[in-house]
Formats: structure tokens, C-alpha cells, sequence
């Protein structure tokens, strides 16, 4: 069955939220063992429905939802103006989130998403940026298969956790 993918509506905030703590738990949960409590507080707080269904309707934001048979499986978020840190107030883009339920990674949903994400960022600014874990070498080569090459490192803290992240870009231009 062909996927389908959709630009998400502020009503599709609850599907959004609900993907983003499944795939953020699938993917870096294994992180957080021994901090259980620091993860649940930041999936409180970043996939808060509210919180997502006004990110959804701000201009400078765009969801696309992922389908399989009528079940939404992913999503992708882009959100514009975002300059990488230390690359001052350049017009670009970034890619926040691109994930996929682990049961339905390999299908290609990924590279479907990212298509969508593409197109308007080409309509938006001249450079796509992302920041990635460093150890998501799935992820790493995803991304590199789509062209995005490595500009530098960033660390970042959920909690007490601190985390290595190669920020990757994307010419447009």
C-alpha cells in the first residue's frame, strides 16, 4: 500500500504529540535509563498538545504527517527563520523533526517526508539545517545519502544528560 503523505492541521495535534513521544522514546530512550524521570518531563513538555497544536498554526512552522493504511506512522516538522548557533542571522531553515515509528522504518517514509520538507524549504531560504546525535549513525546516513554534509558539532542537555549532535546542512541554493 502507498503511503500518504499530508501537511498536518491544528487538529492533528493530538497525532503529532502522540508520534513524537513513541518515536523519540524508540529512538533515544535506551539513553535515559537511568534518568526516567528527565525523560518523561521533556516529552511532557515538548509533545504537549497544546504546545503543538499552536506550533502547527505559526507561519513559520510546517508538519507533514506520514500515513500507512490510514495509520499515521511519522511526521516531519520545519521551521523557519533558524540559524545552526555560531552562523550569525543567515536566512535558513531547519529541519526540527523527521521520525518514523520503528515499526515502519526501511519502508523509504523517511525519504517521502523529507521530500515534502525539500520543496519548501527551497520556497523558504537559501540553507536547510539539522542537528543529529552523534551516535544515530542510521540517521547519519540518511542523511547523507539526501545530500546534507556535516558543519559542525553542538551539545545539548536534557536534564542532566548532555549530548554530542553533528549539525548537518543542505544548500538549496
Amino acid at each position: 500500500m502507498e503511503p500518504e503523505i499530508r501537511r498536518a492541521i491544528p487538529e492533528d495535534a493530538k497525532l503529532v504529540a502522540l508520534l513524537g513521544r513513541i518515536t523519540f522514546r524508540e529512538t533515544f530512550g535506551h539513553l535515559f535509563l537511568d534518568h526516567r524521570d528527565e525523560l518523561r518531563a521533556y516529552l511532557d513538555t515538548t509533545f504537549d498538545v497544546g504546545k503543538i497544536g499552536r506550533s502547527i498554526c505559526k507561519p513559520e512552522n510546517a508538519y507533514w504527517l506520514a500515513f500507512v493504511a490510514g495509520l499515521p506512522v511519522g511526521y516531519a516538522k520545519l521551521k523557519q527563520p533558524s540559524a545552526p548557533t555560531d552562523q550569525g542571522d543567515q536566512n535558513a531553515v531547519q529541519l526540527q523533526k523527521i521520525y518514523i515509528l520503528k515499526e515502519f522504518l526501511g519502508q523509504r517514509l523517511g525519504a517521502e517526508l523529507l521530500s515534502h520538507v525539500l520543496l519548501e524549504a527551497k520556497r523558504r531560504a537559501p540553507m536547510l539545517w539539522l542537528d543529529v546525535l552523534r551516535e544515530n549513525e542510521r540517521a547519519i546516513t540518511f542523511y547523507k545519502k539526501h545530500g546534507f554534509f556535516a558543519i559542525d558539532e553542538q551539545t545539548y542537555s536534557i536534564g542532566s544528560q548532555r549530548f554530542l549532535f553533528h549539525l548537518m546542512a543542505w544548500k538549496v541554493a
